[in-house]
């Protein structure tokens, strides 16, 4: 079964650039026979998104409980892409939102318009700093009819997750590598009612600061026999990709 996964960037963080210094000059880890695919690409040099590379929402997904995602909380400034969180005013909430369970807070999504499988994928980033998740990663969402039959799957390679300020301390500068695998039928965020669990599946590390405090670079390297993820360049998981297209 061959699949392609959508290069996915999640809410709630200060995105620095994608792969931003000439392509000659990037350390990675696939040697020195690699090549710079510019449609994944950004250095947000312009004041707004490059509609041509990406959703400021995602069509099939508009939030996840109790928040939904906003697209006036993607912006640009100064060479850096902002995605926040915030508070909703109960007044300002609509009737589908209030029915649905979206009006508490809103938070931000920028989502590839492409579909890519295999290569570096790398972010220099700094979370919010808030009770919020932020993440980076690669899915396979299906088409229709496919996600809706029983007999089929869609994976997740989650790149990271993490808090910039948890509610729990055992939270606290933990980072998240994980894989889903997500049994059909399912819809995002809604109906995912089971779940192979994949043997190595996930891996937690402590990190030595705050994830708010300053740029760092978070790497993954996906090959048809590995996945490797980075921090700052060293790293920090790795498996092999049995069980995973």
């Amino acid at each position: 079964m061959s699949r392609n996964f959508v290069f996915l960037l999640l809410s709630i963080f200060h995105i620095g650039n994608l792969s931003s210094q000439k392509s000659e000059t990037i350390p990675c880890p696939l040697g020195i026979d690699w090549e710079l695919d510019s449609t994944f690409s950004d250095e947000f040099t312009v004041h707004k998104l490059d509609n041509d590379k990406w959703w400021d929402f995602n069509p099939a997904w508009v939030g996840r409980k109790p928040a939904y995602f906003a697209r006036e909380n993607v912006k640009i400034k100064k060479g850096v892409l902002e995605l926040t969180a915030r508070n909703q005013d109960p007044k300002k909430v609509s009737v589908e939102n209030k029915a649905r369970g979206l009006d508490k807070f809103t938070t931000a999504l920028v989502k590839s318009k492409k579909r890519i499988k295999y290569g570096y994928f790398e972010a220099r980033c700094k979370s919010m700093r808030a009770n919020v998740c932020n993440a980076f990663w690669l899915y396979d969402p299906l088409d229709p009819p496919q996600k809706y039959v029983e007999g089929n799957f869609s994976e997740e390679i989650d790149i990271f997750e993490i808090f910039g300020k948890p509610g729990k301390q055992e939270y606290n500068r933990v980072f998240w590598a994980t894989l889903h695998r997500h049994e059909t039928p399912y819809v995002e965020s809604i109906v995912n009612k089971k779940k192979t669990k994949l043997p190595d599946y996930s891996k937690t590390v402590k990190m030595p600061y705050n994830f708010y405090d300053d740029f760092h670079i978070y790497g993954f390297l996906w090959t048809p026999d590995t996945l490797k993820w980075f921090v700052d360049g060293e790293v920090v998981f790795e498996r092999k990709k049995r069980l995973l297209y």
